[in-house]
């Protein structure tokens, strides 16, 4: 076996040779996952124009893709037989390939359903990704999960400007199947590039033991008599309305252009803006939550997130001083996504992590994206404002949800 196509577990302070890979490689993927996202949420406003429909209408289409694919998650510890290599390859090709169709929508019917298939593609990302890394790092798991949610996040940070201006010039049907490119490179990388993780390894040590590891039902058995685990995954369900990574990405970009009437590149600039944040805030969340310990960074985040949305929606003479709210609110909503799932990773320790992750996703993320729909109907009934009003609150209550002291973990800082 070539020792590159094998990683093997880091349980120690210091970087190894190969470390640094194996993160930049899921990081990578992350990255492609997003362009995804990213791009299609650029083109909701002009399918919205195009379609004649109502923001409740792209909210519904996108809660119940979310919520599917958001359950999908729960597979996770369903398919322990196939590598993240493989998962992360398939994900990555498949969402080039319903891209590229729903380039070619005839009406909104279809593009939906395009949506919705890419929805039950791009479920392996987050609980495969994070239990590899949380398993291969577990003494650095704040700093290489903010490094994976970082990926995602500079995926959808080199998305905004590039679609924007392809829409502005030859319209949003020719910038999707612009995006279709790169997550098909990304799908040829990763399955080219990424390690094998070692309980994929046949022979190996890891391999016979995750032989023997039981089914989902008793990792579901454990996270339910874990009280921490169990109020993590409610608070983070909870927050979902507000989260980066979600509902903020998709309506940022709407309330942009519908709301605050700005033009299709300037809108393209600002998200920008928004989204360099959420590249800088994981990183320095996450480094300190392994410094500091998780909660106090965490309800920072949350409470400072949720002030920040409120100011997002005001009126602004400039849109450099809108620009620069955006930048704020950037920091502080995505440095949520690696912060709780660290508290999560500590809470239930490292026994079947892509189980437990696959719970925790498909409940935080699955029913959490009811919040698209809801959203989406605030939107038509009250307002933007009132919108992003409901999102602060989310937040403030996630933040008062995890500050009881019952929220503990086996390892709360490693510093």
């Amino acid at each position: 076996m070539n020792r590159g196509d094998v990683a093997q577990v880091n349980a120690s302070e210091n970087w190894r040779s190969g470390d640094k890979k194996v993160v930049g490689l899921l990081t990578f993927s992350h990255a492609v996952q997003h362009f995804y996202a990213a791009g299609l949420a650029l083109t909701y406003p002009f399918v919205i124009r195009q379609f004649h429909i109502s923001y409740s209408s792209l909210g519904f289409v996108l809660a119940v893709s979310g919520i599917i694919g958001g359950l999908l998650q729960g597979a996770a510890g369903l398919v322990r037989r196939y590598s993240a290599r493989f998962l992360l390859s398939a994900q990555n090709l498949s969402l080039a390939v319903f891209t590229l169709l729903g380039a070619f929508s005839p009406g909104f019917a279809f593009y939906g359903f395009m949506r919705f298939m890419g929805a039950l593609a791009l479920w392996p990302q987050h609980p495969v990704g994070s239990a590899y890394l949380s398993e291969m790092f577990p003494k650095k798991k704040g700093t290489v999960l903010s490094w994976h949610t970082t990926g995602g996040t500079i995926g959808t940070l080199l998305i905004p400007i590039a679609t924007t201006s392809i829409i502005a010039s030859y319209g949003w049907r020719t910038a999707l199947v612009a995006l279709s490119v790169p997550m098909a490179i990304g799908g040829f990388v990763v399955i080219g590039k990424l390690p094998l993780e070692p309980s994929h390894v046949k022979g190996s040590v890891a391999h016979k033991q995750a032989q023997r590891q039981p089914g989902s039902p008793s990792i579901i058995s454990i996270i339910l008599g874990n009280k921490s685990a169990l109020v993590v995954i409610a608070a983070s369900t909870v927050s979902a309305a507000g989260r980066g990574l979600g509902v903020l990405s998709a309506f940022a970009p709407i309330y942009l252009k519908d709301g605050a009437d700005l033009s299709t590149v300037t809108v393209g600039l600002v998200y920008t803006v928004l989204v360099a944040g959420g590249v800088v805030g994981p990183l320095i969340a996450g480094w300190l939550s392994d410094k500091i310990g998780r909660k106090g960074v965490l309800i920072a985040a949350y409470l400072g997130g949720a002030v920040s949305m409120i100011l997002f929606v005001q009126k602004y003479s400039s849109v450099w001083s809108l620009a620069g709210i955006s930048l704020i609110m950037g920091v502080l909503a995505y440095s949520e996504t690696p912060l709780i799932q660290s508290l999560f990773s500590d809470a239930i320790g490292p026994s079947q992590a892509r189980a437990a992750f696959g719970i925790f996703f498909a409940v935080a993320y699955g029913v959490g994206a009811l919040w698209l729909a809801l959203v989406g109907v605030v939107i038509d009934r009250y307002s933007f404002q009132a919108a992003f009003y409901v999102m602060a609150a989310s937040f403030v209550i996630a933040a008062l949800m995890i500050t009881p002291k019952f929220v503990t973990a086996r390892h709360m800082h490693t510093g």
